[in-house]
């Protein structure tokens, strides 16, 4: 009985060893791990002695068989490298399914961290309207850009300054003016180069808002005006 149970263990550290050694040869082909060998061998060993308890779960009588016949043992050999090479794929597959689930993960958070910067660049002109700034950190205006200004121009400026929204559309604006769509689409445009007005691209589509530039031209064009 003691001969026969330090044959299946020398068959199962065998079958382990060669199984790991398959293994490492296979991984050199696509990895360079400098643990590798060691660590295909542990799982070589591990998935060949875990036959025993394979066979017992499906109640097998191989064990038993091979002190009648011999031959069977060539079975039981077989059985431990398949399960020594098997050993590699378990393993690996779940190493794969990890990191699948890991670049889902990090491909979400880019995600969402994209929608909170496009949120941030959303809510900044609705907090430099709310919120009261420094007369002597402001903008500095250019006159002459100012003079150069025309009409058209200036009534966009005070349609956004003066609207109930702080992001306003396009044909909103032009509906609320009395002018064409086009003429307020080129005012926006000279506007948008002059850093006067801004726009961003909502959910609704693009929206126009006025910046603290253009706020400070409509105020000095109103004490012109006074």
């Amino acid at each position: 009985m003691l001969d026969h149970l330090l044959i299946l263990t020398a068959v199962m550290l065998v079958s382990g060893i060669l199984g790991g050694l398959v293994n490492y040869y296979q991984m050199l082909f696509t990895e360079e791990d400098p643990a590798g060998l060691a660590r295909c061998l542990i799982m070589g060993l591990c998935g060949a002695l875990m036959v025993p308890i394979f066979l017992k779960f499906t109640q097998s009588d191989l064990l038993i068989e091979i002190q009648g016949d011999p031959s069977r043992l060539l079975i039981f050999t077989g059985y431990c490298l398949l399960a020594a090479i098997a050993s590699r794929m378990f393993v690996f597959n779940a190493a794969r399914r990890q990191l699948r689930d890991a670049s889902i993960a990090r491909a979400r958070v880019e995600n969402l961290e994209q929608e909170i910067r496009a949120m941030q660049l959303e809510m900044m002109p609705l907090l430099e309207h709310e919120i009261e700034g420094d007369p002597d950190q402001g903008p500095t205006l250019d006159f002459n850009q100012i003079r150069k200004l025309d009409d058209n121009a200036l009534h966009v400026l005070g349609l956004l300054n003066n609207g109930d929204c702080v992001f306003r559309s396009l044909a909103g604006m032009a509906q609320e003016g009395g002018m064409e769509t086009n003429s307020v689409a080129r005012a926006l445009n000279s506007l948008l180069v002059l850093e006067m007005v801004g726009k961003i691209h909502s959910h609704l589509g693009i929206r126009w808002y006025i910046t603290d530039k253009g706020r400070q031209v409509v105020r000095r064009r109103r004490a012109q005006v006074a």
